[in-house]
């Protein structure tokens, strides 16, 4: 059967990490979504059911768009959870990350559930720990995610990133670069706007579904992408973790890839 998009016009290893170099973000982004799609059908036969973490951000718009199209996903059997949330900020809110994610795939999808991170908790560490309990009860089979400017994963900044981290969810203080980058999103008018707290899931959380499908496009991400690349393996780039991940794969477009080919 012939692919239902053009081929990559590049694809390597780097260490574990498969990377797919697509001519445009809306090539990678379909690539990705299909390649998720198997995934979630493949759990989904193994075990009746899959358990998925999304992020939230424009550089998943192509990835979800794929997915809700696809007629292939069984939604109803798939749970949903996300990786990170604004503290303080209400699921209405125009920067609410699972706002985002109900307008582009939850609320277009029968979804057997969505676990989401309430970010108006007026008591954090309890709220941690109820989703921690969640992710224990329902292990992680894929994850949908991006890399951040600055090379973080979900919200693990390069100041609280910590690969080896005993919890799986946390409140941390975003740095300027992370903050800055939303601006840059259109997600907030200016800095001072951004919230300075989050909640996020940790790079061990991540780590521990068999899949990861990573959606990096665009000129603002190329230095990110060399970074886990061509850097070393360290906190100083949280996504470089995913080159020690055998499931993990990177998509990315022509300019975000631009200093790795």
């Amino acid at each position: 059967m012939p692919a239902s998009h053009p081929e990559p016009i590049a694809r390597f290893t780097v260490d574990s990490l498969k990377v797919e170099v697509h001519e445009e973000r809306g090539q990678a982004g379909k690539a990705a979504a299909e390649a998720v799609a198997k995934a979630i059908a493949a759990r989904q036969a193994e075990a009746g059911r899959a358990n998925v973490i999304f992020a939230a951000a424009p550089s998943q718009n192509e990835l979800l768009t794929g997915l809700v199209a696809d007629p292939s996903v069984d939604w109803s059997r798939v749970s949903a959870f996300h990786m990170d949330e604004y503290l303080g900020i209400s699921p209405d809110h125009p920067a609410s990350f699972r706002r985002y994610l109900h307008e582009h795939l939850f609320g277009l999808v029968g979804m057997r559930a969505v676990h989401a991170i309430p970010g108006e908790a007026e008591r954090p560490l309890p709220a941690c720990l109820a989703y921690e309990d969640l992710l224990l009860g329902n292990p992680t089979d894929v994850v949908c995610a991006g890399i951040g400017e600055n090379g973080h994963l979900a919200f693990n900044d390069p100041p609280v990133a910590d690969f080896l981290d005993p919890l799986l969810i946390k409140v941390v203080r975003l740095d300027r670069a992370c903050r800055e980058q939303q601006v840059h999103d259109g997600c907030f008018d200016q800095l001072s706007d951004v919230p300075t707290h989050a909640f996020t899931l940790t790079v061990p959380a991540l780590l521990r579904a068999a899949t990861l499908a990573v959606v990096v496009p665009g000129p603002r991400k190329a230095d990110a992408v060399l970074a886990t690349l061509r850097g070393p393996i360290a906190e100083s780039c949280p996504a470089s973790a995913l080159r020690r991940h055998p499931g993990a794969t990177l998509y990315l477009d022509r300019e975000s890839a631009r200093l790795v080919l």
